[in-house]
């Protein structure tokens, strides 16, 4: 976590004060932090002591969903009086400021830290041959690229309605977001009254409901309905994923998160990209945004082959 600070600092301190090409270097930068952050972040989580992991790990997501939702919200106030350079900095200065209190932050144990042992390729085929590693490596990667996808693309769809300007204030990112944030934080009650797998199940049927509503809206109404159940439908999935993880592997979640980090990384980055390629074929963003859709309907058939096991409290 005290090199996703510096990383964040380093993508963040120049900016906007070069050619394209350098923003480009100090936004691989940015995302190489975010990268560090994620997986770190959520499997401590799920070691902490709690009541119910899932609730816990929900909790940590929903402090990243108040961000997503802030942030356009800042860059709108902020940008114009500050500048990009200005903007940049503050968040630089943020990050050196967070990276100081972990490093300067009080560690209770002093015991010497293990140099972590070397893992065979034998080793990581066997993990992966147990029941739950293939379905739940699949939902990680199609659970990310689903939610970039529909949180991206939604508000290039909704410039194209009828009526819309394509310099017009697009609503429908901020709805996803707000929705899933919502989503995120009454999960936690959710799970005090029913199982994880009827959340999930439940959370896809309304995601997928949501996502063909989006799609097949022809007015920003409907598409905000859409995007609405969409973002409450998938707010649930990645933390149930998660946890799942961590139940399943234990202590070797550490290890094998990375593969499973890093599928969900590719699949946030693969299939929005094919809406993009499938709607510059078909000349529709329309035809392109069944694919988030039939995704989601495909998670169903790995969810029910995960089948994770009731762990108590």
């Amino acid at each position: 976590m005290g090199i996703t600070f510096l990383a964040f600092a380093l993508g963040f301190s120049f900016l906007g004060a070069g050619p394209w090409t350098f923003a480009c270097l100090l936004i691989f930068i940015y995302g190489v932090a975010l990268g560090l952050s994620v997986p770190s972040s959520n499997l401590r989580g799920t070691q902490l002591p709690s009541a119910n992991t899932a609730a816990a790990v929900s909790l940590l997501n929903l402090s990243w969903g108040v961000g997503a939702v802030l942030c356009p919200l800042l860059i709108a106030v902020l940008l114009p009086s500050l500048g990009l350079r200005g903007f940049s900095t503050s968040l630089c200065v943020l990050a050196l400021l967070f990276a100081g209190l972990y490093y300067l932050r009080p560690i209770k144990s002093s015991a010497p830290l293990k140099q972590p042992p070397k893992r065979s390729l034998d080793a990581w085929l066997a993990k992966l041959r147990r029941a739950p590693a293939i379905p739940l490596l699949v939902l990680f990667f199609f659970y990310v690229g689903v939610e970039t996808a529909i949180g991206g693309w939604a508000a290039a769809y909704e410039k194209r309605m009828p009526g819309m300007e394509s310099s017009a204030w697009t609503l429908a990112p901020s709805v996803f977001y707000s929705f899933l944030l919502i989503g995120r934080g009454i999960t936690p009650l959710i799970l005090r009254r029913f199982s994880q797998m009827s959340v999930a199940v439940g959370g896809l049927l309304c995601a997928v409901s949501g996502a063909i509503v989006l799609t097949f809206s022809h007015a920003s109404s409907p598409l905000h309905v859409g995007a609405a159940l969409a973002g409450l439908g998938l707010a649930p999935q990645y933390p149930l994923y998660v946890t799942w993880l961590a139940d399943a592997f234990r202590e070797d979640a550490n290890w094998l998160g990375a593969l499973y980090f890093g599928s969900a990384g590719l699949g946030g980055a693969v299939i929005p990209w094919l809406v993009g390629i499938i709607a510059y074929r078909t000349n529709s963003l329309r035809v392109g945004l069944i694919l988030p859709a039939a995704v989601i309907a495909v998670m169903f058939f790995f969810l029910l082959r995960m089948r994770p096991q009731s762990v108590p409290a």
